[in-house]
C-alpha cells in the first residue's frame, strides 16, 4: 500500500531561489555545491521523501543575471550518479531535453543512472524554450513551440522502443556455450520518422523497475496534451486548490481520451516559509526578502520577454505580453500575478523572484492544513516542494511530515525499493511479454 501524498524536493535551492546563496552560514556547504546536495538528499532520505528532483536550462541565463548566480551549475546527470552513491531509497529525477539532446544519447543516461541508483531513476522531459539554450546547440535558433512538443513526442516513443530493447529474461549468461544473449530477445528500434532516424539496439538490460519513471512539466494546450499521453507524474503550478483540482481534472480527462487506462498523477509546486509561529514565519521571510536583489530578477524575466528595464519600483505594472515562443506558462503564471490589484513593478519583482505557484508563510500546522485540503478535493497526488531558503526542506521533513503521518496522508517509511514503487505505480511489461 502506497503513501496518499507523494512529495519532491527541488534539492537545489539556489534555482527555486537564485538569492539563497548569501544565506549560507560559516562552516555550511555552498548551497548548490554537490557537499549541500548529498547532505539534502540524506536528510530527506531519512523522512522517506519520494525523490529529489534536479533542474536544468542548459544555459547560464541572461548576462544581465552573471554577476548573482552560482558557478555550481553542472550536469544533472553526473550530480544524480552521485547522490545514487551516497543514497540508498530516495528517487533521483533528472531533466533531459528533448529540443536539444539526442534520443539514444538521453535513453542510455536515464537507463543507466537507474540501472546506477538500483531502479531509483525518474526523468523530467523539458522541451527546452529558451533562445539562449539554443545559442549552445544549433545555428538555426529555437524551434516554435507546438513544434518542440511534437519533436519531443517522437524522441520519448524512440526513447521507450530503446529502454525495451532487450526483454527480461534476454540474458541467460550460457558459461558453458559461452553466451551471455539471446539475441532472438533483442529488439531493434529502427526508427524513421520526421527528427530522427535511429536504429538501435541500446546495449542495456530493463532496469529493476523496468523502465524510469516519466515526470512532464507544462501548462499550455501542447503540454498538457503531452503529458496527458506520456507521463505518469505531472508537474504543475496553480494557484489555489480550485485551479489545481480543474488542471488534474483536464490532465485524467485528455489522458482516457488519449487511450490511457491510468491517468498521471498531479504534483503541483508549493513553496514555504516555515517557523515555530507565523510571526517566526514572516520574520524568515522578510530576511529572505532581504537577500533580494531587484537587477537579477530583472534580467531573469527578459529570459520570458518581458522587460521591466528603468521602471520605477513604484510604478504600476504595466501589461504584458500575451504570448511567447519560450516558456508559455510561466508567462501566463507571471500575467496573473502582475494583474493582481495594485500590484507595483518593486512588488512584482519581489513576488516572482520567490517562484510560482502556492506558497505559504507561516507554521508547520499551517502548512499541513493547505496539503490536506489540496488533497481533499481532488486538487494533487502530491507535491514538488520548493523551497526559498536552505534549512527549510529540513524543517518540512522534521516538522510537517509527522503532522500529515497522524493524519494518515504519509507513510512512515518507504514500503517498496524503486522509485516507481514509492509512487505506487504498475511495473511495466515488455511490449513482447507473453507472445
Amino acid at each position: 500500500m502506497t503513501s496518499a501524498l507523494h512529495f519532491l524536493v527541488v534539492a537545489n535551492v539556489t534555482r527555486t531561489n537564485l538569492n539563497s546563496w548569501r544565506a549560507q552560514r560559516h562552516g555550511d556547504p555552498l548551497p548548490g555545491s554537490l557537499d549541500f546536495l548529498v547532505q539534502e538528499a540524506q536528510a530527506l532520505e531519512s523522512a522517506a521523501i519520494d525523490g529529489v528532483f534536479l533542474t536544468d536550462t542548459l544555459f547560464f541565463g541572461d548576462r544581465g543575471t552573471w554577476p548573482y548566480r552560482v558557478t555550481d551549475d553542472f550536469d544533472p546527470f553526473t550530480l544524480a550518479a552521485a547522490l545514487a552513491m551516497a543514497t540508498n531509497r530516495i528517487g533521483l529525477v533528472v531533466t533531459g531535453s528533448t529540443t536539444f539532446e539526442a534520443p539514444y544519447t538521453l535513453a542510455r543516461q536515464v537507463l543507466s543512472l537507474d540501472h546506477v541508483s538500483a531502479g531509483r531513476a525518474g526523468w523530467n522531459i523539458v522541451t527546452t524554450w529558451a533562445a539562449e539554450a539554443a545559442d549552445n546547440f544549433r545555428a538555426d535558433g529555437l524551434p516554435e513551440h507546438d513544434e518542440r512538443y511534437r519533436q519531443a513526442q517522437e524522441a520519448v516513443d524512440v526513447i521507450r522502443a530503446l529502454w525495451d530493447s532487450l526483454e527480461d529474461d534476454a540474458v541467460v549468461a550460457d558459461h558453458a556455450r559461452g553466451v551471455f544473449t539471446d539475441p532472438a530477445k533483442i529488439h531493434v528500434a529502427d526508427h524513421h520518422g520526421t527528427y530522427y532516424d535511429v536504429r538501435g539496439p541500446l546495449g542495456a538490460r530493463r532496469s529493476r523497475q523496468g523502465r524510469p519513471v516519466l515526470f512532464q512539466a507544462g501548462s499550455s494546450g501542447a503540454g498538457v496534451a503531452f503529458a496527458a499521453r506520456n507521463a505518469e507524474v505531472v508537474f504543475t503550478m496553480q494557484g489555489d486548490a480550485s485551479a489545481g483540482a480543474a488542471f488534474r481534472d483536464r490532465v485524467r480527462s485528455e489522458a482516457h481520451a488519449a487511450g490511457r487506462t491510468s491517468a498521471p498523477l498531479v504534483t503541483p509546486q508549493l513553496s514555504f516559509v516555515l517557523g515555530s509561529t507565523d510571526e517566526e514565519a514572516e520574520r524568515t521571510d522578510e530576511y529572505i526578502g532581504g537577500l533580494f536583489v531587484p537587477e537579477l530578477q530583472i534580467a531573469k524575466l527578459q529570459e520570458v520577454d518581458i522587460d521591466l528595464e528603468g521602471l520605477h519600483p513604484d510604478a504600476p505594472m504595466p501589461a504584458l505580453p500575451e504570448s511567447t515562443q519560450k516558456n508559455q506558462s510561466a508567462l501566463q503564471r507571471y500575467r496573473q500575478i502582475a494583474q493582481t490589484p495594485g500590484m507595483t513593478v518593486g512588488a512584482f519583482l519581489a513576488r516572482t523572484a520567490s517562484g510560482f505557484g502556492t506558497r505559504v508563510v507561516g507554521t508547520p500546522e499551517r502548512l499541513a492544513d493547505l496539503i490536506e485540503e489540496w488533497h481533499s478535493v481532488g486538487a494533487a497526488d502530491g507535491f514538488v516542494l520548493a523551497p526559498n531558503l536552505p534549512g527549510q526542506a529540513a524543517v518540512f521533513a522534521q516538522e510537517v511530515l509527522p503532522i500529515l503521518r497522524e493524519r494518515g496522508l504519509f507513510r512512515h517509511d518507504y514500503e517498496g525499493e524503486t522509485l516507481r514503487e514509492h509512487f505506487g505505480l504498475e511495473y511495466p511489461e515488455h511490449p513482447a511479454a507473453g507472445r
